[in-house]
């Protein structure tokens, strides 16, 4: 079992019906977040799933819109009265995730007393519970380092995390059930570092993936179906444009 249910389908503008970046992702044995951003907490509590059960989150890259709330989980975890976290909580991120954390994390939110918090710069290939997880580098920053995330069991789900068009991440996405892309812009607002929706629905093709969802959506007064008439444009297959509290499962037919 796999379900994904978007926290935060928006980036760091702030905005009244997107959130910053942040995805749950359940499965039998474990319940995870795929980006942390500011106000993620929150929308994962109206959610019914509680912080205390996070077993792990995965991060792209330490953007602030990407890590707003990660001090806020461990410092939860430890003052939550009445509640004593006994579970390790792991912490995954690009190359240079641990000296990330050691400075800007640790130096805030001191080490608990009764759990662990393993940080680990997530490799190329491994596991974590019932997922198998593999990662490429994406091209965003050139002042740090982000990777995209596949997480598989019997079905495939990929995240891009902020990214520009690149062959890399066509290989990750192959075959995918669900692609959940940085769209940033329509086309004709193309920033370099992100997506625009034609490039979305170029790498949806190629990569054969089941579902395309558009997401880290910018504020624009464009019309907003245009980023899916753009997508589409390239995309023969399902595409939807994210919204907070979306809810994704992989069909078993698929």
């Amino acid at each position: 079992m796999m379900r994904l249910t978007i926290l935060g389908s928006g980036t760091g503008v702030p905005s009244l019906g997107r959130g910053s970046p942040a995805y749950l992702l359940e499965t039998l044995q474990s319940i995870n977040l795929v980006d942390i951003g500011s106000g993620a907490l929150r929308q994962l509590e109206r959610t019914g799933v509680s912080y205390r059960s996070v077993d792990a989150v995965f991060v792209t890259h330490t953007h602030p819109d990407h890590i707003g709330d990660l001090i806020a989980l461990i410092h939860a975890l430890k003052a939550t009265p009445g509640f004593i976290r006994e579970a390790p909580l792991s912490l995954f991120g690009p190359p240079g995730f641990r000296e990330f954390y050691e400075q800007r994390i640790a130096s805030v939110a001191t080490p608990p007393r009764h759990f662990e918090i393993r940080v680990r710069e997530a490799g190329e290939r491994f596991e974590f519970c019932d997922l198998r997880i593999q990662t490429t580098p994406t091209v965003h920053s050139d002042q740090l380092h982000s990777i995209a995330y596949r997480f598989e069991q019997e079905k495939t789900i990929v995240f891009s995390g902020d990214a520009d068009y690149d062959g890399r991440l066509i290989t990750l996405a192959s075959g995918a059930d669900i692609l959940v892309l940085d769209c940033s812009f329509p086309d004709q607002l193309k920033w370099d570092g992100h997506l625009c929706a034609s490039e979305c629905g170029r790498i949806a093709a190629q990569a054969n993936v089941k579902q395309l969802i558009l997401s880290h959506l910018y504020p624009v007064p464009e019309d907003q179906d245009l980023r899916l008439q753009q997508a589409r444009s390239s995309f023969t297959g399902e595409v939807h444009q994210a919204a907070d509290f979306m809810v994704l499962e992989p069909s078993p037919q698929s």
